[in-house]
């Protein structure tokens, strides 16, 4: 089509025909612009499309990581309402006469309230939305609101997680260890109890740490933190339960 115009402003040229030529001079130049245009939208097009196939990918992807995080929170949440049930058992141990108590429930409570939180989380899928810009390709402004909103949340709960493993680490586990003899549950409780024997202090009563009012705070402790912690998974629970409607709903 240019090489039409060409070709007659060339002949045009040797008549003096200025104002024909003009004309069509005016006609290439709003071809030209024309052609870069329809070019421009069909990159645009073509971009779009790649950007919708790419986001596509990642929202499936993120989809099944979100489904996980569901699970592992709800596993989390199951071991603090154990921990919360046991210590709160054990508060209860500490208004009746230990003499009619179990040393076996004790200790089985008390080893239920030892266990640290560490809350399996997966968010490399998120990570690299976050970092490369998929999750700014995302149509919905709810959904991206709850990613970019996600990982704060998660990190207020690595929190709660890590101070309530130090104050176990740093107090409660130093304790126990002083005050309650492991070989002597070991012997009496576990399968392996005749191969190890028992404890040089059998005399010892695991029940006396009843009487010690340090043990009594730390299993109070116990209680509040768990408390604590089953709120904040809750929370993370509840929104990323919100986040996989929208992806499904996304979908």
């Amino acid at each position: 089509m240019i090489q039409f115009f060409r070709k007659i402003r060339q002949n045009l040229l040797p008549e003096n025909k200025f104002g024909k030529y003009l004309t069509y001079a005016i006609g290439e130049i709003i071809l030209v612009v024309i052609g870069i245009l329809i070019a421009l939208q069909i990159n645009n097009w073509n971009i779009s499309k790649s950007n919708l196939i790419e986001s596509n990918a990642f929202v499936a992807r993120l989809k099944a990581e979100v489904k996980s995080n569901i699970a592992f929170t709800q596993e989390e949440i199951d071991k603090k309402e154990s921990q919360r049930s046991s210590s709160l058992a054990i508060l209860k141990m500490f208004d009746k006469d230990i003499t009619k108590l179990s040393s076996k429930t004790l200790d089985s409570l008390i080893i239920i309230t030892m266990a640290n939180g560490n809350m399996e989380f997966k968010n490399g899928t998120l990570n690299e939305g976050l970092n490369t810009g998929k999750v700014a390709l995302i149509k919905s402004d709810s959904l991206k609101t709850l990613l970019y909103g996600l990982p704060s949340l998660v990190e207020e709960v690595r929190t709660g997680e890590k101070y309530m493993n130090e104050d176990l680490n740093q107090y409660f586990y130093p304790f126990i260890y002083e005050h309650i003899s492991f070989r002597q549950m070991d012997y009496e409780h576990s399968e392996h109890g005749e191969l190890i024997g028992p404890s040089k202090f059998s005399n010892h009563n695991n029940l006396s740490v009843l009487n010690i009012l340090k043990f009594e705070s730390l299993i109070d402790n116990i209680f509040y933190n768990s408390n604590v912690q089953i709120g904040n998974y809750h929370r993370l629970k509840n929104e990323l339960e919100n986040l996989y409607e929208l992806i499904e709903e996304y979908d």
